[in-house]
């Protein structure tokens, strides 16, 4: 299976009050074609700051990313100018964000903003973009488009509007799709069918995806392998089934517990205690050691490794190291 995105040591710092705040330090991590690869974690963690070091939005100049690779199908888009960035984004890798009515421009009519994208990118006359544009409103479920692409943002819900941006990350066919919480504005019914419709697309675009999220609900609807982000580290990394049978990181664990459970009677759900370290803060040993409830002695002294387990699972924890703590 062929990679289509390569993350190596990507690290992104932030000067902050002339402190440097580790928002991403040192990921790896790969995404195959066709696959959905769902990045999980509290706010804090470091999983949006990750997909806009992809995209090349690190809010500039208090952000950049100061060491790393991210191959493209072995593209480097660390090391390009923004004007070459521009030309990939939309084109080669897109990405869905979280509220659409502040991504769509509340001036301009659908049809304007689609029609400029598929113009762009893929240098079609007015009337075969206008064509194409129609083609993927009806892909993602509009039944009158002709009618849609004039109409204005606020003319829609939630739910028609982050349709209309799978739409407009899809005219253009790319290898990459990122979904930054594409689900999180909308309610529960419209989530699932843009759950369902995002699985639909990869399947039939062979479109690989880096869904960004907190909600494991969501992950186990779509995700094929899962990776999990703690104060800008990966802490864990296996295949969807693995990681819900049987997490490995105390984090993880924590996670997967604190999720409402339909069957059986639960007097109280289960917290992780305390919060995520502070931007900025320095710690000594594992970042998770202070809520941690398998923490030892060498916890707070070392950093450990994220270690390769057996198949395609990875994990940062000293319980599954050759000295650990049990």
């Amino acid at each position: 299976m062929s990679t289509i995105l390569e993350v190596n040591n990507l690290k992104t710092y932030f000067k902050k009050n002339k402190r440097i705040v580790r928002a991403v330090d040192g990921i790896d991590f790969k995404i195959n074609a066709g696959e959905i690869v769902a990045l999980v974690g509290e706010s804090g963690c470091g999983k949006s700051m990750t997909s806009l070091s992809i995209m090349g939005l690190v809010p500039s100049p208090e952000g950049k990313v100061v060491e790393g690779e991210i191959l493209l199908d072995g593209v480097n888009l660390a090391e390009l100018t923004e004007k070459k960035m521009y030309k990939i984004r939309g084109k080669e890798i897109a990405m869905i964000f979280q509220e659409p009515m502040t991504s769509l421009n509340p001036v301009l009519t659908i049809g304007d903003q689609l029609l400029s994208v598929i113009i762009y990118h893929l240098k079609l006359p007015k009337r075969e973009a206008e064509q194409k544009a129609i083609e993927m409103l009806e892909l993602v479920g509009f039944s009158d488009p002709e009618k849609l692409l004039k109409s204005y943002p606020h003319r829609l819900s939630g739910g028609m509007r982050q349709r209309v941006m799978i739409a407009m990350a899809m005219s253009c066919n790319p290898k990459l799709l990122i979904a930054d919480e594409p689900t999180t504005a909308l309610d529960v019914t419209i989530q699932a069918q843009v759950l369902e419709l995002m699985k639909e697309i990869s399947i039939k675009f062979s479109t690989s995806i880096l869904l960004i999220t907190h909600d494991l609900g969501v992950v186990s609807e779509l995700a094929d392998r899962v990776i999990v982000m703690y104060a800008g580290q990966i802490v864990e990394i296996a295949n969807i089934d693995d990681l819900f049978d049987y997490p490995l990181h105390p984090y993880t664990v924590g996670l997967i517990n604190s999720v409402p459970k339909i069957e059986g009677e639960i007097e109280r759900l289960q917290a992780i205690k305390g919060n995520v370290p502070a931007p900025g803060t320095i710690i000594e040993g594992c970042r998770f050691a202070k809520r941690c409830n398998k923490v030892f002695e060498r916890c707070t002294k070392e950093m450990p490794a994220l270690r390769k387990m057996d198949g395609t699972r990875s994990v940062r924890c000293f319980l599954y190291d050759d000295v650990g703590g049990e």
